[in-house]
Formats: C-alpha cells, structure tokens, sequence
C-alpha cells in the first residue's frame, strides 16, 4: 500500500488520540512517583487518592465511587475491633478507602492480581481467582478473617464461585462477608455463602451497564435485606 492510500486521521480525532496519551501519561507519572514515595507516605499516614491507579480494562477493573468504597470500608471498619483481621478481594478501591479511614490497622489485607498493589508490602497478598487455595499464608490465614469484601472481577459464575472458595478459606466462624457483583449472581451468592441481596447498589466511577447489586451475610442499620 503507498503511503498516499493510508488513510490520515481527522484533526478532531488527532486531537482526541493526543490528549488520551497525555492524560495516560499524567497518570504514569503520577503512580510513579506515588510508588517511588511510598514509605514516606505510609510512615506519615498519608490519604492515597485511588485516581493514582488507571484502570487496567484487560483485568476487569473498574474502580467504585467514593461514596460505594467510603461506605464499604464503613461497615468492615464499625462490624471489627483493632486486632480483628479484614479481607478486600479484588477489591483496592474499598481497601484504598478502608486504609485512608483507619491507617493505623495493619491487619486489613488487599488479595489482588494487578501487582501495582504490592506497594502495599505486608498488607499485599497476590491472589489470582483461578487458584483460589494458592497464595501466599494461605495456611496461617485459613480462618482468621472477621470480615471480608469480594468483588469477583469477572462477571460469571467459574469467577464468583472461585472467589467464595477463597472466601470460606479465610473466614471465621463469625466472619460477617459482603459481595460486590452484578444482579444475575443472586441466586449463586445465596447458594455459594448464604448471602443475600441487599438494598445498598455499588456504584463505578465509569458505571456500568451491567446492573451491580451487594450481597451480604449480616445485617445493620446502614446494609439491609430485601
């Protein structure tokens, strides 16, 4: 093909392209530095602002708003004490969140595939959903968790059903568990780990089409049944 036959971009699209990977950019640099900075911001107690990490769509990321993570991160933070151990799966946002409300608690844990969150050091566990039994202390870690958030990144039943085996791994006998996932996943919930709808709807900083429900296994006077 002559270069003549290639067909050029419109300015309007030019433009477009050029500010996608000047923003892409911006965000490089900024986790970048976030990363580089990571042990002065944690010694300090610093606020970590979630928009430092882009979404990587090829991993079914797609971050909660911050009133769906503030509120998340509320409930693990008023239903545990100090010393009480909590679980995010596949869920940084509410971590995030959790971890800017309460930083002094060093027992709450984000299970995450995307190694971008291994900054957070000892409160890391790289988890991937389709070895669900395979991470890192997963035999010192059977049973020791009190509450516990799972946001299956993919929206079928191999990946939520893979999730809860996680789930009740890690659970203790009085662990109170929150799901995060779409409508069409009620019936498995409740079979999988008994949980059930509630009238909380977890809301994306994009949306989403797909419509996103909560499930649980407790109740309180912020995350009722229906």
């Amino acid at each position: 093909m002559d270069s003549d036959d290639i067909p050029a971009l419109s300015s309007d699209t030019l433009a477009a392209l050029q500010s996608f990977l000047a923003e892409k950019q911006e965000l490089d640099d900024r986790f970048e530095k976030l990363k580089e900075n990571a042990e002065e911001v944690f010694q300090s107690n610093q606020k970590i602002d979630m928009s430092d990490f882009q979404e990587d769509w090829q991993l079914s990321q797609f971050w909660y708003d911050d009133a769906t993570a503030e509120f998340i991160a509320r409930r693990a933070l008023e239903h545990t004490n100090e010393d009480d151990c909590i679980a995010f799966i596949s869920s940084p946002t509410a971590y995030v969140a959790f971890r800017n409300m309460a930083p002094e608690r060093k027992n709450a844990y984000v299970f995450e595939y995307d190694q971008r969150f291994d900054l957070f050091k000892d409160q890391f566990v790289f988890y991937d959903f389709n070895k669900p039994l395979d991470f890192a202390r997963a035999a010192e870690m059977k049973g020791k968790f009190k509450f516990i958030v799972a946001d299956p990144p993919f929206l079928n039943e191999d990946c939520l059903s893979q999730t809860m085996k996680t789930v009740r791994w890690i659970a203790s006998k009085d662990a109170k568990i929150m799901i995060d996932t779409g409508a069409v996943m009620e019936g498995l919930a409740k079979e999988l780990i008994d949980a059930r709808i509630t009238g909380f709807h977890p809301a994306h900083r994009g949306g989403l089409s797909n419509e996103f429900r909560c499930y649980s296994t407790f109740e309180d006077k912020s995350l009722q049944w229906i």
